[in-house]
C-alpha cells in the first residue's frame, strides 16, 4: 500500500520542519514549501492532506483554499495560524462551504501530540458502495406524487430527554419515504421536492395529522409524550389554521399541551404580519412554539420578540463542533442563558458524543435529541426504546 501524501505550505521554515518532523512519525510522504506562489506546481490529485498556514505573503491561505475548490481536489485540510483566532474560524467555515474536508484548526505556537492527534483523524475518501442511490437514481416528481397516493410515506420519531434527569419527555415526528425498489429516500431530496412542486402541503397534512393521532394513542396508553412538529413555511400561512389544528388534536384525543410546532427563524420573514397572526393564535389554542435551527438565520433576536415561543432548538452546526470550536461553545453557552433570561426551554439537537452531552449539562441546556441517545424510530418501538434508556 503506497503511503499518504502530505503537503506542508508555511512561510516559516522552521516551523515548516516541525510538522515534517511530526507527519514523518507518523509515515506521510512529504512535500514541503515555504513559498505559497508554488502551491500550484506541486499540488496534485493524489495529495491526501495539506497542512495550511493561512497568514503568508503574496499568496494567502484563503486563496488557496479557492485554488483547492475550484480544482475540486479530494484533499483534506489542516488549517494553522499565529494571528486571528476569528480568520481561522472563518476559514474553516469557507473550506466546509467548499465542500473541503477540514480535520483541525490549530493555532500557533502548538505541540506536536495536537498536531499529531489532528492528523490522525484522516481516513481516505471512499468509492460509495455498490448499489447506493446518488441523485441521478433518486426516484422522480412522478414517483413522489404517487407515493404519496400510494401511502408510501410513514413517520419516525426521534427521543427528546431532559438533560438533568435524563426522563425522555418528548419525540420529535419526522417525515421518512421508503421507495419500493429504491429503499428510503433521504428527507433533504423529497422535501424540496415537495416544496418547489406544490406538495408540500400534502405531506405536511399527512405529517401532522399522523403525529397528532400517535400522541393521542401514547396519551390513553399513560404516556403523555410531547410531539414535536415541523411546520414548513410554504404551508404556514393559512389564518385558519390554528383552528384546524386544534379541531384535529381534539377528535384525535391528543393533549394540546403536548403538540410543539416547529418552525424556523426565517419563516416570518416574508410576511411578518400573517406569520405572527398565526403563530400568536397557535399559541393562545395551547400549542407549544419552537424556534429551530436557532442561529442560523438573519434575525433570530427579532423573532424571538415578535412572536411568542416557548422553546428554543439549537442547531446541530453548532453541537457537533461544542467541545473542539471555542466560538460555537460560547454561542451554545449564550443561547441558552439568553432562551432562559426569556422564559423558553432550550433543546440541543444533533448530540452524537457523550462528550457533547457532557458540556450541555454543565451549560445548563434543558434538553438534548440526538444519535448518542436514540435515533429516528417507528411509533411502535419508541416504548420499547424508553424502557430500555430508564433502565440502561
Amino acid at each position: 500500500m503506497s503511503s499518504k501524501k502530505l503537503l506542508i505550505v508555511d512561510d516559516e521554515i522552521g516551523f515548516a520542519r516541525f510538522v515534517e518532523g511530526v507527519a514523518e512519525d507518523l509515515e506521510f510522504d512529504i512535500s514541503l514549501t515555504c513559498d505559497p506562489t508554488e502551491f500550484g506546481a506541486l499540488y496534485s490529485n493524489n495529495i491526501d492532506i495539506i497542512v495550511l498556514d493561512l497568514f503568508m505573503p503574496d499568496t494567502d491561505g484563503i486563496e488557496l483554499l479557492r485554488f483547492l475548490s475550484d480544482n475540486n481536489s479530494t484533499a483534506s485540510v489542516v488549517l494553522m495560524s499565529g494571528k486571528d483566532v476569528g480568520v481561522l474560524h472563518s476559514a474553516q467555515e469557507l473550506a466546509t462551504e467548499h465542500g473541503i474536508t477540514v480535520l483541525g484548526t490549530l493555532q500557533k505556537p502548538f505541540r506536536a501530540h495536537e498536531l499529531k492527534n489532528v492528523l490522525l483523524q484522516y481516513t481516505p475518501s471512499s468509492p460509495a458502495p455498490v448499489g447506493s442511490t446518488d441523485n441521478n437514481e433518486m426516484p422522480s416528481l412522478n414517483e413522489f406524487r404517487q407515493a404519496i397516493k400510494q401511502e408510501e410515506l410513514f413517520m419516525c420519531y426521534q427521543p427528546q430527554i431532559a438533560i438533568a434527569s435524563r426522563e425522555v419527555v418528548g419525540v420529535e415526528a419526522l417525515v421518512r419515504w421508503k421507495h419500493p425498489t429504491k429503499g428510503i429516500i433521504p428527507p433533504n431530496y423529497f422535501i424540496p421536492l415537495a416544496e418547489k412542486n406544490e406538495l408540500i402541503a400534502d405531506v405536511t397534512y399527512y405529517s401532522v395529522r399522523t403525529a397528532i393521532r400517535q400522541q393521542g394513542l401514547w396519551r390513553k396508553k399513560g404516556k403523555n409524550l410531547r410531539v414535536s412538529i415541523n411546520m414548513s413555511p410554504k404551508v404556514l400561512d393559512d389564518l385558519d389554521m390554528p383552528e384546524k389544528m386544534s379541531i384535529c388534536s381534539t377528535e384525535m384525543g391528543a393533549d394540546i399541551a403536548k403538540i410543539m410546532i416547529e418552525v424556523t427563524e426565517t419563516v416570518i420573514m416574508s410576511d411578518v404580519a400573517r406569520y405572527m397572526d398565526i403563530l400568536a393564535r397557535m399559541r393562545m389554542k395551547g400549542f407549544g412554539l419552537s424556534i429551530d435551527d436557532f442561529g442560523t438565520g438573519y434575525s433570530s433576536l427579532q423573532q424571538l420578540v415578535r412572536v411568542p415561543f416557548t422553546e428554543l432548538k439549537i442547531d446541530q452546526a453548532f453541537i457537533r463542533k461544542l467541545t473542539t470550536d471555542k466560538e460555537c461553545h460560547t454561542i451554545t453557552r449564550i443561547s441558552i442563558l439568553l432562551a432562559h433570561e426569556l422564559g423558553m426551554s432550550v433543546v440541543a439537537e444533533g448530540i452524537e458524543t457523550e462528550s457533547e452531552w457532557n458540556v450541555l449539562t454543565e451549560l445548563g441546556c434543558d434538553e438534548g435529541q440526538g444519535f448518542w441517545m436514540g435515533k429516528p424510530m417507528p411509533a411502535e418501538e419508541v416504548e420499547t426504546w424508553i424502557a430500555s434508556w430508564s433502565s440502561g
